[in-house]
């Protein structure tokens, strides 16, 4: 004796009419499973004692144990490094470069235009010292007795003939004819 069973309404991944004999319902297709962790082992299963901190971390204690050698292990986001962009640090050591660059040719430019007026003064102090040597020159030969004598000529003044000479020591005037002592005596201009 065959049983009825009743048609199930079709589920999401059938179609019906196309392959499938009428009063046959095909089964839901297969759920993907998630994936999962691997389970560390209990406290009973690990052996000797309970996991309650990592590895890492956790002071090794224990007769004949040896500190670990291995560096701790970090996560991996801490492991990659973020990237920082390049661009200021490059700006900023273009910035410094411009800008001893510019420091380096204001200061030649300061430096230069200081010689020049170092090598002008030099000039102009040679020619003051020439003119001067030329006006000491000039004095000179402009306060010589000779000199005196013939701009004094020059101007009309004459010798005058009665000659007078003060004797400072005895204060006596002398007139005339001069002595051979008042003679020897210096005068610019006379000759007796």
């Amino acid at each position: 004796m065959a049983t009825y069973t009743p048609p199930r309404p079709p589920s999401r991944g059938t179609r019906q009419g196309h392959g499938t004999p009428p009063g046959r319902i095909m089964p839901p297709p297969a759920r993907e499973k998630p994936l999962r962790r691997p389970v560390r082992p209990g406290p009973k299963e690990a052996g000797t004692r309970p996991v309650s901190a990592p590895r890492h971390t956790r002071p090794l204690t224990g007769p004949g144990t040896k500190p670990a050698t291995r560096p701790p292990v970090r996560p991996a986001a801490a492991r990659t490094r973020p990237r920082h962009p390049r661009a200021p640090f490059i700006l900023l050591l273009v910035g410094l470069l411009g800008g001893a660059l510019v420091s380096l040719l204001v200061i030649s430019t300061t430096l230069a235009e200081g010689s020049y007026r170092i090598t002008n003064l030099r000039q102009q102090n040679a020619n003051l010292a020439k003119q001067e040597s030329t006006l000491t020159q000039q004095v000179a030969q402009a306060s010589s007795p000779a000199q005196i004598a013939r701009q004094a000529e020059e101007f009309g003044m004459r010798p005058n003939p009665a000659l007078q000479f003060v004797n400072l020591k005895t204060g006596k005037v002398v007139k005339g004819k001069v002595s051979k002592a008042d003679a020897e005596i210096n005068v610019p201009g006379y000759n007796p």
